[in-house]
């Protein structure tokens, strides 16, 4: 249903596609909102998104969507220019975060008790520029077009969804280091430049899983190989699931117990449709690593593929005591990364010292958020790192040809 130019409202019903005719600019640009990915067509989407984007490609949306997670709704900006060619595009969906957890241990008792009389305090419906459940951020343009002016276009578009959607607090997220150069745009939108919690990644420079093992320090691969042996000597083996839709009761009761357990910031609860939807994509782009002992499986891991790039995303296990099910998962996950030739493979957020262990560099992460209150505004300003804090391990040289760390 197109609006009038320059009125974003969004209905929130299926199928809904809001256009917004930027008249004035001299691209000629077209601004479309739709609220499913299925309305897009999928080839268009995935040419602008790349190959190195596995996130952000239309299936992997598809699935997300499709899963039923939390109360998200989704909603995608996309821009046509003058020739009605798709030149970029975003994944926003809308949460509700609750930011108790994030407050200092002393605080959180009072804030309960605050709850009490007003249930919804701290419980913030966010408006998120991102690819979800992932960290990584959804923006995709063609190559070869000036990039600023089209993030500022989508960064607006963030804005009026959230006003639309009764959202106070927008975050375009997660940026590294070299992407300042073309989302510090969003700056001029009024957005403030904060930190999320950084990146456990590792830059691949082996051509094999035995190359690894043996660039790392002698301690290092003792460590590892130490580890590895008692799993193997307590019945466990790694096998990787291509088909595992069939499954996913087990997988969403593993995870289950990972979100009771966790003790850190938590917020979207996965469940058997996530599995079942992202069993549809294609093998070569998604697979299950699980840990099975006794016939069973005991844990498992996704794990996302483009042409640059291994995703380590949720990790699940069986209730009990653990038995180094995560550490076996994530030395899969390295060796099945080397073995595609993938330029990097992503851990995920936090349990960063093992990860380190492993070899993962620790990346900061930026958010880039804006919020119609001003009072938030002025704090996330005041503490731009409240949420990378403390968050770094101890520097190591855990590879030969590293230099050794400052200090």
């Amino acid at each position: 249903m197109p609006g009038a130019a320059g009125d974003l409202a969004l209905p929130l019903t299926h199928g809904t596609q809001l256009i917004e005719r930027q008249d004035s600019d001299p691209a000629g640009w077209r601004l479309q909102v739709l609220d499913s990915i299925q309305d897009i067509d999928a080839a268009s989407w995935d040419e602008v998104a790349g190959p190195h984007a596995a996130p952000r490609t239309h299936a992997y949306l598809a699935a997300v969507e499709a899963s039923g997670i939390n109360d998200c709704r989704y909603f995608y900006p996309v821009i046509y220019d003058a020739a009605n060619r798709l030149v970029a595009h975003a994944c926003v969906y809308t949460i509700t975060t609750d930011f108790l957890q994030m407050l200092p241990a002393p605080l959180r008792a009072p804030a309960r008790w605050v709850r009490r009389l007003w249930p919804r305090f701290l419980q913030v419906r966010v408006t998120e520029c991102a690819s979800p459940l992932v960290a990584g951020h959804s923006i995709s343009i063609r190559e070869g077009l000036e990039r600023g002016p089209l993030i500022r276009r989508l960064g607006r578009a963030v804005e009026e969804i959230a006003r639309r959607a009764g959202s106070r607090l927008m975050v375009v997220r997660d940026f590294l280091s070299h992407d300042h150069a073309d989302f510090d745009a969003l700056l001029a939108e009024g957005y403030n430049l904060t930190s999320n919690m950084p990146l456990a990644r590792i830059h691949v420079r082996w051509k094999t899983y035995a190359e690894y093992l043996d660039s790392m320090r002698s301690r290092y691969r003792k460590d590892l190989k130490r580890r590895l042996d008692r799993v193997e000597r307590g019945g466990q083996r790694a096998v990787r699931l291509s088909a595992f839709g069939e499954q996913s009761s087990l997988w969403a009761e593993q995870v289950a117990v990972m979100y009771e357990r966790t003790k850190g910031f938590k917020r979207e609860r996965i469940g058997r449709r996530y599995y079942e939807e992202m069993g549809r994509l294609p093998a070569e782009r998604c697979m299950i690593v699980a840990a099975e002992r006794d016939g069973r499986h005991v844990a498992h891991g996704m794990v996302l593929f483009d042409d640059a790039n291994t995703i380590a995303t949720y990790f699940g296990r069986d209730a009990g005591p653990p038995g180094n099910e995560w550490f076996h998962l994530l030395n899969e996950v390295i060796r099945l990364g080397i073995e595609r030739g993938s330029s990097h493979i992503c851990l995920g957020l936090g349990s960063y010292d093992a990860k380190s262990l492993l070899g993962a560099d620790i990346e900061p992460l930026h958010v880039y958020s804006r919020s119609s209150l001003p009072p938030v505004n002025w704090l996330m300003r005041l503490v731009p790192h409240t949420m990378a804090r403390q968050q770094a391990p101890r520097a190591r040289r855990i590879f030969r040809d590293e230099q050794s760390p400052a200090g």
